[in-house]
């Protein structure tokens, strides 16, 4: 079960706390700090040090949890109206502030539940900037339950949906997705990198893999550098490999 916080938490000792951590595990400060986080029941270290310094009445930081309730209302709201378009436009906020918004909205589980299955809705919507915006979003407000939808979206028409729900199922820094992934999902992946017609779909597809290591990715993305792709997708694939060629922790702290 998570720890709980005191009523008054001290920042400067949970930042010890980390260090001792970091220097525990070998892991970079920043990693530690999101297991430290996630070991409290937050989803990251700027939202257990948002929580500790509201508890503590700095008063920035009320300010910042007001804007945090704020928008989860109107997320709410905007969900529950059905209007995804308009939700779409109101998410597009920093990820300080979104992921604080996060952590309110969590606080009311029935609603946030329904406030995910409606961008699982929106996932199949008939508007492509729908689906977009939907397998965008959950990149953030993600789980195990929004994992299946999202993985049948990788064969949506539209390059851009497919490559976004590629990013979602394995953006390691934003949602909540594993560090390993599932079987299904990434043998759709490796195929979009090596078959795909879109090169922004190989580049993406590239970049997930890389991001979570996936090192069955490394001979397609060596031959595929061999046949001389765009400048862009280039980019994209040696980023992936270099990521591919650094041990896995290091890889994962440089996400």
């Amino acid at each position: 079960m998570p720890r709980t916080l005191p009523s008054r938490p001290d920042l400067e000792r949970l930042r010890r706390e980390a260090r001792a951590l970091q220097r525990h595990t070998g892991q970079p400060l920043s990693q530690a700090q999101l297991a430290l986080a996630c070991d409290y029941g937050f989803p990251s270290w700027p939202a257990m040090k948002g929580e500790v310094e509201v508890r503590r009445g700095s008063p920035s930081m009320s300010a910042a949890r007001l804007d945090a309730e704020q928008l989860a209302e109107k997320w709410f709201a905007l969900a529950e109206a059905g209007d995804l378009r308009a939700l779409d436009r109101a998410l597009a906020v920093g990820k300080g502030r979104k992921e604080a918004a996060r952590t309110v909205m969590r606080l009311s589980r029935a609603r946030y539940a329904a406030f995910q299955q409606a961008l699982v809705t929106g996932l199949s919507a008939q508007r492509e900037r729908v689906r977009f915006g939907c397998a965008g979003a959950l990149d953030t407000f993600g789980d195990a339950l929004t994992r299946a939808p999202l993985a049948a979206l990788m064969d949506d028409p539209v390059p851009r949906v497919r490559w976004m729900a590629m990013h979602a199922l394995g953006c390691l820094a934003c949602g909540e997705t594993p560090a390993v992934l599932e079987p299904p999902i990434r043998a759709r992946m490796l195929s979009a990198l090596a078959t795909d017609p879109s090169p922004q779909v190989r580049r993406h597809a590239a970049f997930t893999l890389g991001a979570v290591h996936e090192m069955a990715a490394a001979p397609i993305i060596e031959a595929m550098l061999a046949e001389e792709p765009g400048p862009r997708l280039r980019r994209g694939l040696e980023w992936a490999l270099s990521k591919l060629r650094r041990p896995a922790q290091l890889a994962a702290g440089g996400l």
